[in-house]
């Protein structure tokens, strides 16, 4: 799920009107010059000893602590000796820490930068709002970036949204039509600079991705996810039902590795009902900022009620980015591959496995609803030969609710399908469609 911070662009600047006529008509003008004024030069402003600026409201004050909510990040509380400077509204007088405030009071300066900046050994964004955050960068893709903020923990944000980058260290970079570079990274606006061997300077609108450590094997590379769902019932009808899924990921700059695990289990009066795990590998190489190439498709599953011992499907494919922008994403990717079966148990004379060769098709679509809330459509398919089941998909949907930053509650909808079951040995053909809900807690690392 995306972490996406709402920012709006300040009114246009009508002082420019003319103001004639009566002195009503001066005092439309006047309101509208003064409906002109940005936003946030009505906000508060905190700096932080150490050059982190954010924006908003001063909620509380004490003698050792200042509670403040800032427009992008939320309510936290800075104690006293940890902030160099605290800039008021005009409509309130201001005030200063009396020990900290002896450094040059330039943080309201739009060509202020933290002193830390290219200093310290920490990365800094400065997020439209004006704020300045310090932390470590733990990939750019997809026009997001991932940012472990050293005061606020990880924030995922829209690219669009950050004003100004500056890393501490080299990182690889990856520009569309472009070899991969390596160097210090610098985005001023709508311009990347690379600072390395190899100096590039392009716009923001070809930068494909940016990660820490590239191509080489580093643990920050990878991000994941688990979810886990308990359902219990007891009276007339006993009933157990545990859902658990589980996601991994790799990024480098044009590269995406995602290992994804889905389980299911029900147990109804002694009686198991639901039991199956499905888990799919796929490696995505992005070629420019439309197509990609599935290196690997690959998927194992299991569902001995659907008689289904195993089943194994690898493929490859292309794939295609119908959208991708900040809020809606949808890819589709289609491609060859092979597939092999074992029942879990057969009729007298009949062969308990099979193979065939396979095409598959897979689409991805996502939207935020709000700031909290991505509603995500899955749809995985395969084209088998009659003995394999002709035609099956494997399709989720499932609406994302962020509760906080590490932790998100999912419910989602399971379809699988399958068109020519294979009967059991006492002649009996399983169902051919199953469904599942569920309602699951995650914790996202």
């Amino acid at each position: 799920m995306r972490t996406i911070f709402e920012h709006r662009e300040p009114p246009r600047n009508r002082r420019g009107r003319s103001c004639k006529g009566r002195w009503n008509t001066v005092l439309v003008c006047l309101a509208f010059a003064s409906a002109s004024l940005p936003v946030g030069a009505l906000a508060d402003v905190l700096v932080s000893t150490d050059g982190q600026r954010f924006v908003g409201k001063v909620i509380e004050e004490t003698s050792d602590s200042v509670v403040f909510e800032s427009q992008q990040n939320g309510r936290f509380t800075f104690p006293r000796a940890q902030i160099l400077e605290l800039q008021l509204s005009p409509v309130e007088e201001a005030t200063k820490p009396p020990a900290a405030a002896t450094g040059e009071q330039k943080s309201n300066n739009p060509e202020w930068r933290p002193p830390g900046v290219g200093h310290d050994h920490f990365d800094w964004i400065q997020l439209g709002s004006g704020e300045w955050l310090k932390g470590h960068i733990t990939y750019i893709q997809n026009k997001e970036i991932e940012f472990d903020s050293d005061e606020l923990e990880e924030l995922t944000l829209e690219l669009k949204k950050i004003a100004r980058l500056y890393s501490s260290e080299p990182m690889f970079v990856q520009f569309e039509n472009h070899k991969p570079v390596y160097g210090r990274v610098e985005i001023d606006h709508e311009i990347v600079n690379v600072l390395g061997p190899e100096y590039l300077s392009l716009h923001r609108d070809e930068l494909t991705g940016i990660t820490p450590s590239g191509g080489k094997t580093g643990i920050s590379n990878w991000t994941g996810r688990f979810n886990l769902g308990l359902n219990t019932q007891s009276g007339n009808t006993e009933q157990i039902t545990l859902n658990s899924s589980a996601k991994l990921a790799r990024r480098t700059p044009n590269t995406v590795l995602l290992i994804d695990f889905l389980g299911n289990f029900t147990q109804t009066s002694g009686v198991k009902t639901v039991s199956n795990e499905r888990l799919t590998v796929s490696d995505d190489i992005r070629i420019n900022q439309k197509w990609f190439v599935r290196a690997i498709q690959f998927e194992a599953y299991r569902d001995p009620l659907s008689n289904i011992s195993h089943r194994f499907t690898a493929g490859v494919g292309v794939g295609y980015y119908i959208f991708d922008r900040d809020d809606l994403e949808w890819t589709v990717s289609a491609g060859p591959g092979y597939q092999s079966t074992k029942f879990d148990e057969v009729a007298a004379g009949q062969s308990d496995s099979d193979s065939t060769p396979a095409a598959g098709i897979q689409s991805r679509f996502s939207v935020d609803i709000t700031k909290r809330l991505t509603f995500i459509q899955t749809l995985d398919t395969q084209f088998t030969n009659p003995e394999s089941g002709k035609y099956t998909h494997h399709a989720v949907t499932t609406l994302e609710y962020e509760i906080k930053r590490h932790f998100n509650l999912d419910t989602s909808f399971v379809w699988d399908y399958l068109q020519n079951p294979k009967a059991r040995s006492d002649g009996v053909i399983p169902q051919k469609s199953d469904y599942y809900t569920s309602v699951s807690i995650g914790f996202r690392f």
